[in-house]
C-alpha cells in the first residue's frame, strides 16, 4: 500500500463530520486525537472513513 499523507483539508473534513455529529466544538485533546489518527490514512482509507462517518451521522439524524 502506498502511503500518501492526508492533506489538511481532508483532516478538516473528518473533523467537520465529528463537529456536525456532536453539535459542539472539539476540545484541543479531541482535535489532537483526530490529527494523529488521520495521519495514518492513505487517500483511499480517508475516503472510506469519511463516507462511513457521514453514513453513520445521516442514520443518526434520521432517528432523531
Amino acid at each position: 500500500m502506498k502511503f500518501e499523507s492526508i492533506t489538511p483539508n481532508a483532516k478538516d473534513e473528518i473533523k467537520e463530520v465529528f463537529v456536525d455529529g456532536l453539535q459542539r466544538d472539539l476540545s484541543p485533546e479531541e482535535e489532537g486525537l483526530i490529527t494523529e489518527w488521520t495521519q495514518t490514512f492513505n487517500k483511499s482509507e480517508r475516503a472510506t472513513i469519511i463516507n462511513m462517518l457521514k453514513e453513520l451521522l445521516n442514520k443518526h439524524k434520521r432517528h432523531d
